[in-house]
């Protein structure tokens, strides 16, 4: 009886160390995918201030900015 109680306290043991380990790895991954999302919101509010400048080489301008700023954001990221 003893031994099968050890079995599986230390089966139940090594499941609860299994699980808490892949829980922060799924968590990192997420996390990545929260930060590129928040890059392309910010990216769509510049680009939608940018849609505002009527002098067509100034809104260029604007919108190459934004979208160097979006990589960059990205870059951070990772």
């Amino acid at each position: 009886m003893k031994k099968v109680r050890r079995t599986v306290s230390s089966s139940l043991l090594l499941l609860v160390l299994l699980v808490g380990l892949s829980v922060p790895a799924l968590g990192a991954r997420h996390g990545s995918r929260r930060c590129t999302d928040r890059c392309a919101d910010n990216y769509r509010i510049k680009i939608d201030a940018c849609n505002l400048i009527p002098l067509k080489h100034e809104r260029k301008i604007c919108e190459r900015r934004a979208k160097e700023s979006k990589n960059d954001c990205k870059h951070r990221c990772h």
